[in-house]
């Protein structure tokens, strides 16, 4: 709180306005002194704030102004601009730097005194209603809100300090920054582009990859993210209502928090939100508080509540609280851990609330965490960080998506849908890793990527030699050639990855039917079984077939038993057992298993001439395998084209042709 001198000075001017549509009929002089990029940029930001009439009214007796000011090191030269344009009895300057003094009781009988007097009262705030007295502040005939200094500003203040322009300027110039930052890199004496490049370093020193969002996608070129995405969609599209006058701002959505387990790509989401918004991105979190501050009480809301006036100052723009649950539940804590922690939770609840209402309220507020279940209830209930959405991992489609973005260029017009199958259950984050693996594994072969260094990536083979590769392609190539050929199924994709319990897959979407014949029976174990026979075809039948319930022969033997004892579809109509009951039969009743031999025998030796009837096809398609280790079902078809194999077509109520 300062009080003027008896008599005021008159001061003549230094450094004028720049005469252009933003300043308009709000240039003014600055006062003796201010020669520097903190006085041009203070006098900037406060014509920028001013209207018309706030200038006529400022410099009537016995007016009360208050300026709301971004942040706390822009409040002494705001201070100087604004004397300079009137005749004030008594100055508040509040930032909450003196807790005693900087409070709404604190200079009310000062402000009467005065107003009572027809002296001009002024109060300069980071949060007038927090810091400033309340009378002056609920009878304020004037109250401006003043903005840091945006790109245009910027560009005056480097044309002020350098005599010329900067002919190229970012349109996020200075986004993030606070004022003292901007005011370090604009220098007397130097160039436009080095001022340029001073900022862009302040920007990606302070903010990383936060500064900018472009290298982030836009929102419609992201996969996986569900109810998120529509929110984030919503937004954006309230933002343009906004922009084009159809809606006011209390209308936009504008909170949410974002609720995932690591790596499945918050900050990447909030980043292509900002991008997609056309908004500036401030991020920040708890741990940032403790370290911009002295890790005390005080210093930590100071500290939470400079972030949230430098993000008001930036508005409209994004403010990302990350790792939310920081801010711990009050509910769960021991009571010396609430006495300490409520001040900070109430601090940044009531800065929210700011956030949220009053004419100066342009943010748009997201918060991200890894643990929703620890959140304050008061902290995500409506009207604050409301709703709270879950991101799930993503789907297949999605990581195909995912790893379509990553790869950019690479790989072009590869179906990735097979590699999407293999990465099942894998992260956005893990996906970026693989290319990134795959990538580094390609250059250090001397050669472009190829979809088999992604593939192994995905899947690691271990150790597996040439001979066994090929005889697993060959097995698998088997299969996809019978099960489209058969009509048995169509195929999505096939793969000779070495898993844990398989030694490849071949993946086919079977060809639905409520009923099925015998014949229709006698395909699909023809489909399981000419895996083995491709075996047998190239030197000898291995334990690849079997091992499971879910191995080939286990598939093609509870074809048949059930088709004798469940479905009546073998020598007579006795119903024998239910389908769960069918393997305690075969394994108990010898005559029984005869019966199913004997079927399975000639079903064999079919897969048997199969195998050698379609071997053209089956090596084309293996040796893709051993080279790619995945092929989609569209490169199989092609392939079976190619080779005269006729791909049966579903027959509604009909059996398919056998080969």
């Amino acid at each position: 709180m300062t009080k003027r001198t008896a008599t005021k000075t008159t001061t003549k001017p230094v450094v004028e306005f720049p005469e252009d549509e933003l300043l308009d009929d709000r240039s003014h002089a600055l006062p003796d002194g201010l020669k520097g990029p903190h006085d041009t940029l203070a006098s900037l930001a406060v014509a920028k704030a001013l209207k018309g009439s706030d200038l006529r009214r400022i410099r009537k007796r016995g007016v009360a102004v208050v300026v709301e000011i971004p942040t706390a090191d822009i409040a002494a030269e705001v201070e100087l601009v604004i004397r300079g344009l009137g005749d004030f009895g008594y100055v508040f300057n509040r930032t909450g730097t003196a807790p005693r003094q900087d409070k709404p009781t604190e200079g009310n009988q000062h402000v009467a005194a005065h107003l009572g007097s027809n002296d001009a009262v002024l109060g300069i705030s980071t949060a007038p209603e927090r810091y400033l007295p309340s009378t002056l502040v609920a009878s304020a005939d004037v109250r401006v809100t003043v903005q840091m200094p945006g790109r245009r500003e910027i560009g005056r203040a480097i044309l002020l300090a350098t005599g010329r322009p900067a002919r190229r300027m970012p349109p996020d110039i200075g986004v993030g920054l606070d004022f003292g930052e901007i005011c370090s890199a604009i220098r007397v004496g130097s160039s436009p582009a080095r001022c340029v490049r001073r900022l862009q370093a302040a920007s990606a020193a302070k903010f990383g990859s936060v500064a900018g969002q472009r290298d982030v996608p836009p929102l419609e070129a992201l996969h996986g993210y569900g109810e998120a995405a529509d929110w984030a969609k919503s937004m954006v599209r309230d933002l343009a209502d906004w922009r084009a006058g159809r809606v006011p701002w209390e209308a936009v959505t504008r909170t949410c928090v974002l609720a995932s387990a690591p790596g499945l790509g918050k900050t990447t989401f909030v980043r292509s939100v900002a991008k997609s918004a056309g908004l500036p991105l401030i991020t920040t979190n708890v741990a940032a508080w403790f370290s911009g501050s002295s890790g005390h009480l005080d210093g930590v809301i100071k500290e939470a509540d400079r972030v949230f006036g430098l993000a008001a100052a930036q508005a409209p723009a994004i403010l990302f609280l990350d790792e939310l649950d920081g801010l711990p539940d009050r509910a769960r804590l021991t009571d010396r851990a609430r006495e300490w922690w409520t001040p900070v939770v109430n601090s940044i609840l009531l800065a929210l609330d700011a956030s949220m209402s009053g004419p100066a309220s342009r943010l748009v507020v997201i918060g991200a965490t890894n643990h929703a279940d620890k959140l304050d209830a008061a902290l995500v209930r409506p009207g604050r960080l409301h709703p709270v959405i879950s991101i799930k991992p993503p789907d297949t489609p999605a990581l195909a998506g995912i790893m379509r973005q990553h790869l950019g260029g690479d790989l072009a017009g590869v179906d990735l849908m097979p590699l999407a199958h293999l990465a099942a259950g894998s992260t956005g984050a893990e996906v970026a890793g693989f290319v990134k693996g795959a990538r580094q594994a390609a250059r250090e072969a001397g050669r472009p990527l190829a979809v088999a260094d992604l593939a192994a990536r995905i899947a690691p083979s271990g150790q597996r030699t040439a001979e066994e590769t090929l005889i697993a392609a060959r097995h698998e190539a088997a299969h996809a050639v019978a099960s489209e050929a058969l009509g048995v199924g169509t195929v999505r994709d096939v793969s000779i990855v070495l898993r844990e319990t398989t030694v490849g897959m071949t993946r086919s979407r079977l060809h639905h039917r409520l009923m099925m014949t015998r014949p229709q029976v006698d395909d699909a174990a023809v489909v399981a079984l000419v895996g083995r026979a491709q075996d047998e075809r190239d030197g000898h039948a291995n334990s690849g077939a079997g091992g499971d319930l879910g191995s080939d022969l286990a598939t093609a033997t509870g074809l048949i038993a059930m088709a004798h004892a469940t479905h009546g579809l073998g020598d007579g109509l006795l119903f024998l057992a239910r389908r769960e009951d069918v393997w305690p039969l075969l394994w108990s009743d010898a005559d029984f298993r005869v019966k199913v031999q004997r079927d399975l025998d000639g079903l064999y030796a079919r897969a048997k001439r199969f195998v050698s009837e379609h071997r053209e096809a089956i090596e084309v398609l293996a040796d893709r395998l051993v080279a790619d280790l995945v092929v989609g079902g569209d490169d199989v078809r092609r392939i079976l084209a190619d080779h005269g194999v006729v791909v049966q077509a579903e027959l509604d109520g009909g059996r398919h042709a056998a080969a």
